[in-house]
């Protein structure tokens, strides 16, 4: 018949050996499944819990500072150097540098199978190569591994009536050192904070009435405050240590240091400055719901457990750092991951426990016998927790892709255990007495068709190994689960369904009302098959140009429904990033953040926030960024959407300040905005006018949003041209005048002070003139250099003043100088991004261009694995049929139902409003596998009955109706398992949803057509393959 051969003895004897041995020796079987629980349990008790699967981004950054250096000078004599030399690292996928005012980042992002343990040790070698070349004046570079988000998992905010010194010191010394020694916990960070400083607040005027310059204080300080080693006095038997600390360890000590002594009069360091036991420059803040604050975030370790971490934070809140809190200090949680966490894990749970009371309903329904159902169902804690027992083994975390896995395995692991029972129980029907028989060839009988639905699953998932980015990450956690647990429930359909039913299933002719009532809407169902059946054996042509009508309209379905990386996410908290012009002074970036705060407060919706300012890479205190936290999903009627878009309309009323509302970004150090692109090119000034251009070509559409443009050239700054003859007449070098000017302007950290008895920490004394005294480029001229000679000259003697503008952050992108845009489009994502390229291909000379970045990029890393492994999947599912049928054509008969199963999923995508995005997509590529089983038992069936005499038609005829059963049953069985997910219940549904739409979408169609398609096709082609033959 056809190019199909008779079975292998290989299948045949699996099929008889494994069934009836777990029959025969039953009690063995249940201690095989037994074992899986147990493991699986132990398993449970042990995994971590986190949001998404771990990613090991091979992300390595270096950090170079250079105090006081321009930005330009920073691009140009650290991070140009460093660029070049990493650059030949192997292995490499962009690089890109950051050059602020006084520090220079660089990021070094490798490919994702990079070791970045090794990343780490060759940028390191690479680093210390152009170490002779870096300016002598810059502190060493710190190389640093960049942890997967890196974001801390949780914010304390310590408030309270004390002064930011003492908050300040309480918060380092006590909350974090008592919080770093938790398991789990990488990094304690600091949010806004400014550490003790002992200030010297030098007063031009005075220092000038007393003749007394920048260079004499600091000599003041290098031999009047000092510790040097003393060593020993030994006499006889004893010895005595000379302790030679001549430090000033009180202010007021510090008050009367004597910085000179002309014509034997001292000059006291009181008498010209005011000295300040206070804080650093005040370049950073935090405020905690509008209240002055100091953050504590918690960064977590690789792998680590986040909900446990946040347990034990608050556990050691409650019992340590709360009962130990001085008056007047309190200590809070700002915000917190677990809480989401938790809410998704929760949600999740529920949904797999309702999925399995739907699942069971399904059974009983169909099978309407509860010994039938119970035993059906003792497959899914066996396959779950079989599942769970790998992912600990496996190092996997309970996160939304693996319960989403875990939820999906609800429905089709009961489905080779209702095919085995279903035919087991037919056995029964037709007269079977001996229940040990009827189990051994009603297993027997369908072990084959178990087997390839089995392996076709499976098949589907073997392209993950070639997949990188973040989907490579997402579905390699996802398919390691279901992988599992499918062939978990094969074992146990082969085994433990078996040996359940020849002892347990039991068969009654005598039914009750409600059994005969159910059955009697089964046989009618059973009838208008048959009939729907021979309609389609009789007009096969058009049945198949119908479901190729269906299967091009999917087209359209493909061209409406907006494409995307993610969905959008109500997780409870968004970020603000706000902008004030360039140079504005943390004075004013505060007041319009206050602003900001008292309209976050008037918002019901939202419970709290935590700001920050200069706490970015380049530490500009002209950017403040909000983490927002919202109520709890139940108590709240409007949505996280919903809140960013009444927050963008009210913030952009406040005058004199930008704002970009956006998601929590997944990755530390980046922001969440869905659109990210950088504009390169060679010349950085080109850059930013092509950047300007661009942007403001870009936001005619208005649906683009408003685009946030990070390189940004008018920072007003003052240049020092220094009259360099006449500097060193005087027996001066420059140097000399550019430290005059640091410490005045810039400040200038002298020597080290403790108190004593002190707390064990040693703290900066910094020269700086007092606030108010210089303010503008004239009172710069009136401060005074000490000659050589011993005479006093004005700086205004010396170098002429002018103002600019000048860039505030130099960026480069593979090394090239880059503009980077950020944006929230109204449109979809992948609009937006064709929309970037259009206007960029258009507009942009040669030699600039532009390249997607961030989650942007990453949408199209995606659209081409999932395509790939899309075709990939469908190959290899050919490839497992052709094998286990022993044909070439019967594959394809069977492969039809995937464009079918495409209809379906698209079309409720579009339907439901839910975008294509790797949730969705996963799913799409998961129904190549899900809708094959419905054709294999069709087909299977057939091929069976034409082995025992049957005419094609009429063995079509004979199986389809026997197998309708069956095919609806496991197809209900995921439907329903997928229901709660898919109609958006609890929290993580935004996520959830997608994929469970696109499946149950697919099994519907594809379960409707596939019974009439299938058959329709497979007489055709096997009547045509028997016509060729003869």
């Amino acid at each position: 018949m056809s190019d199909t051969a008779p079975r292998t003895p290989a299948l045949q004897k699996l099929g008889g050996s494994l069934p009836e041995f777990s029959i025969r020796r039953h009690v063995f079987a249940y201690m095989l499944s037994g074992v899986l629980l147990l493991f699986g349990l132990i398993s449970y008790d042990r995994i971590g819990v986190d949001r998404f699967p771990n990613i090991e981004f091979p992300v390595i950054s270096v950090q170079t500072i250079l105090p006081g250096a321009s930005p330009e000078i920073i691009d140009s004599s650290i991070a140009n150097l460093i660029e070049g030399a990493v650059n030949s690292v192997p292995g490499i996928e962009h690089v890109r540098s950051t050059s602020a005012p006084g520090v220079s980042v660089v990021i070094v992002q490798f490919v994702l199978d990079k070791d970045q343990d090794i990343a780490f040790n060759e940028v390191q070698a690479k680093v210390n190569q152009v170490l002779p070349e870096l300016p002598d004046e810059a502190d060493p570079p710190v190389v640093a591994k960049v942890e997967f988000g890196a974001l801390p998992i949780m914010w304390l905010a310590l408030t309270g009536d004390r002064t930011l010194q003492q908050l300040n010191q309480y918060a380092r010394n006590n909350i974090k050192k008592r919080l770093e020694t938790i398991d789990g916990v990488g990094e304690v960070r600091l949010g806004g904070e400014r550490r003790r400083t002992i200030r010297v607040n030098l007063d031009p005027d005075r220092m000038a009435a007393f003749g007394i310059a920048a260079n004499d204080v600091i000599g003041a300080f290098a031999t009047e405050h000092i510790r040097m080693q003393g060593g020993f006095l030994v006499g006889g038997s004893q010895e005595q240590l000379v302790n030679l600390d001549l430090e000033f360890h009180d202010p007021r000590e510090l008050e009367e240091l004597i910085v000179a002594y002309p014509q034997g009069a001292p000059i006291r360091l009181r008498d010209i400055a005011v000295v300040e036991d206070g804080l650093a420059d005040h370049r950073t803040s935090a405020s905690y719901s509008g209240e002055p604050s100091v953050g504590i975030g918690i960064v977590k370790v690789r792998k680590a457990n986040t909900v446990a971490i946040v347990e034990e934070v608050e556990r050691r809140m409650r019992e340590e750092l709360l009962p130990s809190l001085p008056p007047g200090m309190r200590l809070e949680v700002a915000t917190s991951d677990a809480d989401l966490i938790n809410e998704i894990v929760a949600a999740l749970e529920e949904h797999i426990v309702l999925g399995t009371l739907l699942t069971a309903a399904v059974v009983l329904l169909f099978l309407k016998s509860l010994q039938g159902t119970l035993i059906i169902a003792a497959a899914i804690p066996v396959s779950l927790l079989g599942a769970v027992a790998v992912m600990y083994f496996s190092g996997f975390t309970f996160n939304n892709m693996t319960l989403l896995g875990l939820l999906l395995l609800i429905g089709i692991v009961v489905d080779d255990a209702i095919v085995v029972l279903e035919n087991i129980y037919r056995q029964w029907e037709s007269g079977a007495t001996d229940p040990v028989e009827a189990a051994v060839r009603g297993s027997r009988q369908v072990v084959f068709a178990v087997l390839a639905a089995t392996m076709t699953l499976v098949a589907i998932f073997a392209p993950v190994i070639f997949m990188e980015g973040i989907i490579g990450s997402f579905f390699t956690s996802f398919a390691v689960v279901v992988t599992v647990g499918v062939l978990v429930s094969l074992f146990v359909s082969l085994t433990l369904t078996p040996a359940l039913c020849s002892r347990h299933l039991g068969y009654s002719s005598e039914h009750g009302r409600l059994y005969r009532l159910v059955e009697r809407a089964f046989r009618a169902l059973d009838r208008a098959y048959r009939q729907l059946i021979g309609s389609g054996l009789r007009h096969r042509g058009l049945v198949l140009l119908a479901a190729g009508l269906a299967v091009l309209s999917s087209g359209f379905f493909f061209q409406q429904v907006d494409k995307g990386f993610m969905p959008e996410e109500d997780e409870g908290r968004f970020m603000i990033t706000l902008k004030a012009p360039l140079g504005s002074s943390i004075e004013y970036t505060e007041a319009k953040l206050a602003r900001v705060e008292r309209i976050l407060a008037e918002i019901p919706a939202i419970t709290g926030s935590f700001a920050t300012i200069g706490e970015d890479q380049a530490q500009q205190v002209s950017e403040a960024v909000v983490l927002v936290n919202l109520a709890h999903w139940d108590n709240r009627s409007a949505s996280q959407a919903e809140v960013m878009e009444t927050l963008r309309g009210r913030i952009a009323d406040i005058p004199g300040i930008e704002a970009f509302v956006s998601e929590v970004p997944m990755v530390g150090g980046m922001r969440g905005d869905p659109l990210q692109f950088v504009l390169r090119g060679p010349e950085l000034a080109r850059v930013a006018e092509l950047a300007a251009d661009l942007r403001r070509e870009l936001m005619r559409e208005p649906e683009i949003g408003n685009l946030d443009l990070l390189l940004q050239m008018e920072l007003p700054q003052l240049e020092m041209a220094p009259q360099r003859e006449r500097i060193r007449e005087l027996g001066l070098t420059t140097r000399d005048v550019a430290l005059a000017v640091n410490v005045m302007s810039g400040g200038f950290d002298v020597a080290r002070y403790n108190d004593d008895p002190g707390d064990g920490e040693r703290y900066d004394v910094r020269l700086k003139a007092g606030a108010g005294s210089l303010q503008q480029a004239p009172d710069l001229g009136k401060l005074y250099l000490r000659t050589p000679a011993g005479g006093l000259v004005r700086l205004d003697n010396l170098v002429s003043l002018e103002r600019s503008l000048g860039p505030a952050v130099v960026s480069r992108y593979d090394l090239q100088y880059s503009a980077q845009f950020l944006g929230n489009p109204r449109m979809a994502e992948a609009a937006a991004i064709d929309y970037v390229q259009e206007v960029a291909d258009r507009t942009l000379p040669p030699g600039y261009s532009v390249l997607m970045i961030g989650r942007s990029s990453e949408f199209g890393k995606t659209v081409y694995y999932m395509t790939f492994a899309f075709v990939t999947a469908m190959i290899l599912v050919y490839m497992v049929l052709a094998s286990q049928f022993n044909s070439f054509i019967q594959p394809l008969i069977i492969m039809v139902a995937q464009p079918l199963a495409v209809i379906g999923g698209v079309g409720a995508l579009w339907l439901t409003g839910n975008t294509l995005n790797i949730y969705s997509m996963i799913g799409l590529v998961l129904l190549v596998g899900l809708v094959a089983k419905n054709s294999i038992l069709l087909v299977d069936l057939t091929n069976q009955m034409r082995e025992e005499g049957l005419s094609i038609d009429e063995a079509l005829k004979a199986a389809c109706p026997q197998r309708m059963r069956p095919v609806l049953m496991t197809s209900a069985t995921i439907i329903l398992a997928l229901l709660p997910a898919a109609i958006g219940l609890g929290a993580g549904s935004d996520t959830n949803g997608p994929l469970s739409i696109a499946v149950i979408g697919g099994l519907i169609s594809s379960t409707l057509l596939t019974l009439v398609v299938v058959p329709s096709l497979y007489s055709l082609v096997e009547h045509r393959l028997e016509r060729s033959a003869g």
